[in-house]
């Protein structure tokens, strides 16, 4: 939460807009507190014995959640111990592997990036079924570990004519001098923080009949549920497992969450798949529309004049601002870690989740206001069901010794701060 000194100092100037949100991509609490954080993801590709799939197992630990230690060579070391460890559904364990890894930087700087990631990337043959993958990384300088677990299920793909695998996004793929795919940089999760650049969608085609033309009809859904773009190629299957990679430009999303699907239709037999893809913004944003939102959504703790005319500057310069806003106010500069911007924008998407509605979002609602100010309350008392009074609800910061009453005012969730508590939010 943010500190009550910093909650005195704030400036509070209301400031309305019916855009939509680009949201604020929210980083996990675990991260940036001394431990071995990791995200991983499992992807089930096919192998080629027909029998087994294979699982792809990514992982990703970046640079500011490792310890580094001065090497004996000019630059810094850490080193990372990965265990994988698949139990069958029945809780036996089938298959365990244990990976190392080091690290080298050349300067302090680099140890502290929350940009550079070392990856993980393994390939587990299993046969279909239900399994849990447990994932540990172990920092080995300071022996802190984390851990994860992940079911899966692996259907029979091969008792099908035709079958998918997982969609697998990459930063990077290597060819061999055959043009058969060698290598790849896998991107894990399923967000971009920048609508800039490539990157490429990776996923396998099983078919029983080969020497035919396959039909992949790739389909881009935004969050309206409308289709932006639609497109389908046609290309002769001459193995029973084959590679597809699309090469896609991040300038052509206009909005910020999408739904990719794909079809595959190969002598009148079909199978699809479809992953999730969003474009929030993690540091500064990007675009000038991102920018302008989250400006506009600062203006709970900046002044008007400021607001105003940032709004009409140039993207450059709005970016240098809001970099220097937020680096101003933060209660750990040596961190790279924001903690106060990221507490407030995780307000704001909190805000947008849970108070939206009426065609207003949720970070201009009275509700939202109040939270984005003052963070959750300790006690909420609702009453939805009254007889003889509009529904309401009592919020209750002891701490702050701040007691809110909001009303619904139509009876189907717009919810206003009751005139008599104006003055307690001011106090």
């Amino acid at each position: 939460m943010f500190k009550t000194k910093l909650l005195n100092t704030i400036v509070i100037l209301l400031f309305f807009s019916s855009l939509s949100f680009a949201q604020y991509y929210e980083e996990s609490g675990y991260s940036g507190v001394g431990l071995p954080y990791f995200n991983f993801s499992l992807n089930r590709q096919f192998n080629s014995d027909f029998i087994h799939s294979k699982v792809v197992v990514v992982a990703q630990v970046i640079y500011d959640d490792l310890t580094f230690l001065k090497s004996n060579t000019p630059g810094y070391e850490a080193e990372l111990e990965w265990l994988i460890a698949v139990y069958s559904d029945d809780g036996n364990l089938i298959f365990s592997r244990s990976i190392t890894k080091q690290i080298n930087v050349s300067n302090f700087y680099e140890t502290n990036s929350r940009n550079d990631k070392i990856t993980l990337k393994s390939e587990i043959p299993l046969k279909s079924g239900k399994y849990k993958f447990l994932l540990r990384s172990v920092d080995l300088t300071t022996n802190q570990s984390a851990q994860k677990t992940l079911n899966i299920e692996i259907p029979n793909y091969y008792e099908h004519d035709i079958a998918i695998s997982d969609i697998l996004f990459l930063n990077s793929v290597k060819y061999d001098s055959a043009g058969v795919l060698k290598d790849y940089e896998p991107i894990l999760g399923e967000n971009f923080t920048i609508k800039d650049g490539e990157f490429f969608i990776y996923f396998n085609v099983y078919s029983k009949k080969t020497d035919l033309p396959a039909k992949i009809n790739y389909k881009f859904i935004n969050n309206k549920n409308k289709t932006e773009i639609d497109s389908l190629t046609t290309v002769v299957v001459k193995d029973h497992i084959t590679a597809h990679i699309l090469r896609i430009d991040k300038n052509i999303f206009k909005g910020n969450k999408y739904e990719i699907r794909i079809k595959v239709s190969i002598d009148g037999n079909s199978a699809e798949t479809s992953k999730n893809i969003t474009f929030f913004w993690k540091s500064v944003p990007g675009n000038i529309v991102d920018l302008d939102l989250a400006l506009r959504q600062m203006v709970y703790v900046i002044h008007s004049d400021s607001l105003n005319y940032y709004l009409e500057a140039k993207l450059e310069e709005k970016q240098e601002f809001f970099k220097r806003f937020w680096a101003q106010r933060n209660p750990n500069p040596k961190a790279k870690k924001n903690e106060l911007m990221d507490e407030y924008f995780k307000r704001i998407n909190y805000a947008n989740e849970h108070f939206s509605g009426l065609g207003s979002k949720g970070w201009i609602t009275d509700r939202g206001r109040i939270l984005i100010k003052f963070g959750h309350p300790e006690d909420i008392e609702r009453h939805p069901f009254e007889l003889e009074t509009r529904p309401f609800e009592i919020w209750r910061y002891y701490s702050l010794r701040k007691i809110f009453l909001f009303e619904d005012q139509t009876g189907f969730g717009d919810f206003r701060l009751h005139p008599e508590y104006i003055t307690v939010e001011y106090q």
